[in-house]
């Protein structure tokens, strides 16, 4: 009766522990200070700078409804351009306009307006003053129409994610695709991320709350996404690692109650 019972309890424990090892490791921002009272400065965001390839979107509004038609482009009010005198055809409503290798979009009239390297306010004031010879007063936001984040690996539901707002995390990016699975790796996410022409692999560990003050934490255009899947997705795939570890924790409990009991 006395074995049966620690035999029982041994088994108890064992599944106890690991349950909680599994818990632990699935819980994101480990050690948070969940003080409301304490508030921590946003230091790691800036905002994108316009690239050779993107394509922006440019709304133009004014008193003259029909001038600010001529350059919108990539925008539900935009239209096409009315008249033979616009200096270059008006985009079509949902092309945008497309930076060029140089840094300049082509705008009616006015022509090349350099906007690389430059933020989306600081390209919205840049056209602003081109065009203020035919528009007075107008009101200029320019957005980026191809800002997109690839996210792979061990997520519910991989994909490319289409981005609207400027200000993306890659905790963002992780909910739209429906969250990490249980079996994935919370401390080894890749970010690739390309910059002036060259390629950076960043590791990323969710679990841990210093990811909000990571440089990496808010995401840029064109950024790839892995989640790394996490080894026991791979065991229990596999009858080997699936019986072995029972095996062992077998054979240990039936030592130690040997041990104890004898």
């Amino acid at each position: 009766m006395m074995k049966n019972q620690l035999f029982a309890t041994c088994l108890i424990l064992m599944a106890l522990l690991a349950s909680c090892s599994s818990y632990k490791e699935n819980i994101y921002f480990q050690g948070l200070e969940r003080n409301p009272e304490m508030a921590y400065k946003i230091t790691n965001f800036s905002p994108p700078t316009i690239q050779p390839g993107d394509v922006l979107a440019v709304t133009v509004k004014s008193l003259n409804s029909d001038g600010s038609a001529i350059f919108n482009s990539g925008s539900a009010s935009s239209t096409s351009a009315k008249g033979k005198d616009a200096g270059a055809a008006a985009p079509s409503g949902n092309d945008g306009y497309l930076v060029n290798k140089d840094g300049e979009i082509q705008l009616p009239l006015v022509h090349g307006v350099k906007v690389g390297q430059l933020s989306l306010e600081e390209a919205a004031d840049a056209i602003k003053n081109k065009i203020s010879s035919y528009l007075k007063e107008a009101d200029v936001t320019v957005s980026l129409m191809n800002f997109k984040v690839s996210v792979l690996g061990d997520v519910a539901h991989p994909d490319v994610l289409s981005v609207t707002d400027e200000r993306f995390s890659i905790t963002d990016a992780l909910s739209r695709a429906g969250d990490l699975t249980p079996t994935a790796n919370r401390k080894n996410i890749l970010l690739v991320r390309e910059i002036d022409g060259k390629r950076k692999y960043i590791n990323i560990d969710i679990t841990s709350p210093k990811l909000f003050e990571s440089p990496y934490y808010y995401l840029k255009s064109n950024d790839l996404i892995y989640v790394e899947p996490g080894k026991d997705k791979f065991a229990s795939q596999s009858t080997t690692f699936k019986i072995l570890p029972i095996i062992i924790s077998i054979a240990s409990l039936i030592l130690v109650t040997y041990q104890v009991t004898k």
